[in-house]
């Protein structure tokens, strides 16, 4: 047979934790320091500029592509349309609605004047100002 275990060898049965109080409860453990990273929150975002100005579009026929509306779209507007999102469910399958970001305030007001309430494609649609979007920093 072999020796006693070596000093310091944790005995048959030992789990690594103290024993119960007299109470019967384990004593509180201490606590460690948090992981330095563990609550890391982002730096304060810097002032980025502004990319556009969005409006939101309904009732947009599921016909109707991003070019599409980019077309008729950059009719109403000084500057360039700077993006056109069409929204889709987890199917793919168009929502009937599409963000339109432009590059000047007056631009998007136009397509708000313009198109709410207005014909495309023969659906009566639904424009509304969103605001200013800003680039974000990934």
């Amino acid at each position: 047979p072999r020796g006693p275990p070596p000093p310091g060898y944790p005995r048959p049965g030992y789990s690594g934790h103290p024993p119960p109080d007299a109470r019967g409860a384990a004593p509180p453990q201490a606590q460690r320091p948090p992981h330095p990273h563990a609550h890391h929150q982002a730096p304060p975002a810097q002032q980025a500029a502004p990319c556009g100005y969005q409006v939101r579009l309904s009732n947009v026929s599921p016909e109707l592509t991003a070019r599409d509306l980019a077309e008729a779209f950059g009719e109403v507007s000084s500057s360039r349309v700077e993006s056109v999102d069409l929204l889709r469910d987890a199917q793919g399958r168009a929502t009937g609605e599409s963000l339109v970001v432009f590059g000047s305030m007056p631009d998007a007001q136009n397509c708000v004047r313009r198109y709410h309430g207005g014909d495309l494609n023969g659906r009566r649609l639904q424009a509304i100002f969103e605001g200013e979007v800003v680039a974000t920093q990934r």
